[in-house]
């Protein structure tokens, strides 16, 4: 009886949440059509969870939680296929938008450390809240909130110093 319970909440969430799902492992993955089938590894995942027994708070955040971890696992497999390691290919992403800036930002941000685009990606590209996050990467909320600040600052000053000074005289 009560997995019969837990389903509309799945089917609810999975509603809710597998297109952002979907652009999330885009995001991640250089294949497209693999990230329908990150978003089905993740909703059987949670699935799983739930039979065990697990309530999340959010679950939401907990979602995303467990995509990290499948979106992590794919890039392993995707390693040992393959032998080389490209966790966030600079250059697909620039030369899909030529507006020198946002190739700049992407430079900048790739070379953030790891946890740091995770944090950016789950606020800004996700909407999740700091709360949310913390609960997604299991680590307190204020560590989220000063990487996050710090992952901005990076950005922001990268970008000021390469953007040309333009100083007109009258």
């Amino acid at each position: 009886m009560e997995a019969i319970e837990q389903r509309p909440d799945l089917e609810q969430l999975f509603k809710e949440c597998s297109e952002d799902l979907a652009r999330y492992f885009s995001r991640r993955h250089e294949e497209g059509d693999k990230a329908q089938d990150l978003v089905q590894e993740t909703f059987l995942k949670m699935a799983r969870t739930m039979e065990k027994g697990a309530r999340p708070e959010h679950f939401r955040a907990y979602l995303f939680g467990i995509a990290r971890r499948v979106s992590q696992a794919a890039w392993a497999r995707r390693d040992r296929e393959r032998a080389t390691k490209a966790e966030f290919p600079v250059e697909d992403v620039a030369a899909a938008r030529p507006d020198d800036r946002i190739a700049a930002a992407c430079e900048v941000i790739a070379g953030l450390p790891p946890l740091h685009r995770e944090i950016l990606d789950l606020r800004f590209s996700q909407g999740l809240s700091y709360g949310e996050i913390a609960e997604a990467l299991d680590i307190p909320s204020g560590t989220v909130r000063s990487r996050l600040h710090y992952a901005i600052l990076q950005v922001r000053h990268r970008l000021s110093e390469d953007e040309p000074e333009t100083f007109s005289e009258s």
